[in-house]
């Protein structure tokens, strides 16, 4: 993807991307967006450093997270952004980001069953918190982790599958973005979903925020 260091590379990116309108600066974190239609069809990007987090290959075709009815992740994305607090990867592990300490940690095994599933059920639960995958509602989406650290949130990814027909632009790595500008870009998109679908997504039914209950 080109970066966006002029208004014209701006407007390729967004045709890229298939995305009508963008909040936030792409150069540090943005999130892209598109309404389409009465049945709450949602063309999605997600940005950081120039790329699109979100964006995957399909025979051939460069794609974004695209699909109807994304209230559950967008109620996920709200309640992360309203209930930001230090949660640090559980265990003591290799990897700079999330998504690298979650690979390594999975490694484990045990011939006690009791503590087998003591600490998959330990991992399993943060990853559960901080992982949105399981909101996709069926859409295509990177595998990403969301963490606060110290006034910063770390997005990390790990999109590695050799079975998959989907190849995503950010295969494995990380970033981190300032908290205050994550929660306003979130914030401000979940206010256009709102407004333009003319409905309240349920953050309360996430189980981020039960969790934090």
């Amino acid at each position: 993807m080109p970066k966006a260091n002029s208004e014209t590379d701006f407007r390729v990116m967004m045709e890229n991307d298939d995305v009508d309108h963008v909040i936030g600066d792409p150069s540090d974190f943005a999130i892209g967006y598109r309404f389409i239609g009465d049945d709450r069809f949602t063309v999605l990007s997600m940005y950081a450093r120039d790329r699109n987090l979100l964006g995957f290959t399909e025979e051939g075709e460069h794609c974004t997270t695209r699909w109807a009815y994304l209230e559950g992740l967008v109620a996920w994305l709200k309640s992360f952004a309203d209930n930001m607090v230090n949660d640090p990867y559980p265990l003591e592990v290799e990897g700079e980001f999330a998504a690298q300490k979650d690979d390594a940690a999975r490694e484990f095994d045990s011939k006690d069953m009791k503590a087998f599933d003591a600490y998959f059920d330990l991992i399993n639960t943060w990853a559960w918190n901080h992982t949105w995958s399981h909101e996709s509602g069926g859409a295509v989406l990177s595998h990403m982790y969301f963490e606060y650290k110290a006034g910063m949130v770390e997005l990390s990814w790990d999109n590695r599958d050799d079975d998959s027909h989907y190849v995503f632009d950010c295969e494995c790595g990380g970033t981190r973005v300032e908290a205050k500008t994550f929660r306003a870009v979130v914030l401000e998109f979940v206010d256009a979903y709102e407004r333009h679908w003319g409905i309240k997504v349920d953050d309360d039914g996430t189980w981020l925020r039960k969790s934090r209950a």
